[in-house]
């Protein structure tokens, strides 16, 4: 990832989403093909960093959150939600 206005050494490693910026639009893309870009803790946690990180910059100027060629994304990981109670899943 590239900040504006940030060395490449600050730019943080993300597992589930790439994050590039061409000119003053940042671009995030979701980056769980094997799960069809399904929406877990962990990818909204990157997504918030990632978007806290760029409303930050005086460089940017918007931010475009896409998905992959396949889906955008799939919807809620049932996976991550089998072993909690509706009310946890729901907040």
């Amino acid at each position: 990832m590239t900040l504006t206005g940030v060395a490449s050494t600050d730019a943080p490693t993300y597992n589930m989403i790439k994050t590039e910026v061409q000119g003053r639009v940042a671009i995030i893309t979701l980056n769980r093909p094997k799960a069809l870009n399904a929406l877990c803790s962990e990818l909204f946690y990157e997504i918030n960093d990632a978007l806290s990180r760029f409303d930050n910059d005086s460089g940017i100027g918007a931010v475009v959150l896409t998905g992959s060629e396949r889906a955008f994304a799939a919807g809620a990981d049932i996976k991550e939600m089998k072993d909690t109670e509706f009310v946890n899943n729901y907040k």
